[in-house]
């Protein structure tokens, strides 16, 4: 994880992890969140787990919780991720402009521009014109 809040580091990895590993990461995760809604890690290990188990509803509400104890670009990103998969890419798509906007210039932002383009949605990047 970068900076302790990249979410899906890995996108192959978690394809290919065995159903039970998924299940018991999952467990962990939940039992230390549990434990303490407030440790700002444990919150991210739970929405990542429950991000590598599929279940994106409930990862995109782990996320905004994590926002509520630590707002950060990365954060953003992952939630803006997810919400997009959730199917609210009006959300998703403010969510990127805010990464770009508290990140520019950084790949961080060139990442959310990218999702943006991919969107649909008409930007003015550098990459975009070479």
């Amino acid at each position: 994880m970068v900076n302790n809040v990249e979410l899906f580091s890995d996108a192959k990895a978690s394809t290919v992890l065995a159903p039970r590993t998924r299940e018991e990461l999952l467990r962990r995760a939940k039992a230390k969140y549990d434990e303490n809604h407030d440790d700002f890690d444990a919150v991210i290990a739970y929405a990542d787990a429950l991000f590598n188990s599929h279940q994106f509803v409930d990862a995109e509400k782990v996320l905004i919780e994590a926002c509520a104890l630590k707002e950060t670009p990365d954060l953003l990103f992952n939630l803006a991720f997810v919400t997009s998969i959730n199917g609210r890419e009006s959300e998703a798509k403010e969510l990127y402009r805010q990464v770009i906007s508290l990140s520019k210039g950084t790949p961080l932002s060139k990442s959310a521009e990218y999702e943006l383009w991919k969107m649909g949605e008409k930007i003015e990047a550098r990459w975009l014109k070479k």
